[in-house]
């Protein structure tokens, strides 16, 4: 019995379930509130399938990792590690199939576009987990765009257009970039010992920095963009504010130089891609 609960909880943990309820609620809201589509559409059995089938391959893909990940992150988080611990390795890999073809075959059952997708997302995540995190930028990047993928393909699924979301899904993507970024600087001690060529692993702390600049700077563009393009004072506001955030973690990035200072700056990220969810439902 403690065998079972122990494989429940660490599915739970290594599922990563509140980051799989913050994609589905990002969907959700990007229908909403930029598609224009009512509650009621969106309540429909198909658009719910929709949900449960990004989940799904979003899942697979953080099981999957920590199963390969395992013992970069017993050097870099010894006590935060579920697969191989709480969770069995089989039963972990057992997880990822079962997931991964529930997921395609519940999006070629709404949509053969959206099956497509899933299997080129599933692929990404385990190419990912098994080779691309070891070449330097390419994992970074394939995580980035997997990330705004999950906007997209809410247009895929109504089949319609909207720069709105892809303005979105842009401005995701290169957040997410700086994120995985600053995770990467979080992890190198770990990585450096099995093969990854991470960008502060190659390019060390400071080119690390530069790239993370370049980055910020394209997002700051793209919210420039945004924000000339779009009349709506309410969002030209927020993001203004958001711009003020930004400015600010450039600074502390150009003093940081503790894992505590960088683990710090990605929480600021981290509230401003929650900020950047919300104000969909100021437009």
């Amino acid at each position: 019995m403690n065998i079972l609960a122990n494989d429940t909880l660490g599915f739970i943990k290594a599922s990563r379930v509140p980051n799989l309820l913050i994609i589905a609620l990002t969907q959700f809201i990007t229908a909403y509130s930029l598609l224009n589509h009512t509650v009621d559409e969106l309540l429909n059995p198909d658009f719910i399938l929709f949900f449960l089938s990004t989940g799904m391959i979003g899942a697979a893909g953080y099981i999957i990792n920590d199963y390969f990940d395992q013992k970069i992150d017993m050097v870099n988080r010894p006590g935060s590690v579920v697969v191989g611990t709480t969770l069995r390795r089989r039963l972990a890999l057992f997880s990822h199939v079962v997931l991964t073809l529930t997921g395609i075959g519940i999006g070629f059952l709404i949509d053969p576009f959206i099956g497509a997708i899933h299997i080129f997302s599933a692929g990404a995540l385990w190419t990912y987990s098994t080779v691309l995190k070891r070449w330097i930028l390419l994992g970074t990047l394939t995580i980035a765009f997997l990330t705004s993928l999950t906007l997209l393909l809410v247009l895929v699924y109504w089949r319609e257009f909207s720069l709105l979301v892809v303005a979105y899904a842009m401005f995701g993507c290169v957040t997410i970039f700086i994120r995985e970024s600053l995770k990467d600087i979080i992890s190198a001690k770990g990585e450096i010992q099995f093969g990854i060529q991470s960008i502060p692993i190659v390019w060390g702390i400071r080119g690390a920095k530069v790239v993370i600049y370049l980055a910020g700077i394209a997002g700051v563009g793209m919210l420039t963009f945004y924000l000339w393009s779009i009349p709506n004072w309410n969002v030209r506001y927020f993001f203004f504010s958001v711009l003020i955030l930004i400015f600010w973690i450039a600074f502390k990035l150009s003093r940081a130089d503790k894992i505590s200072d960088f683990k710090r700056i990605k929480i600021y990220i981290d509230v401003i891609i929650v900020a950047g969810l919300f104000s969909m439902l100021l437009v």
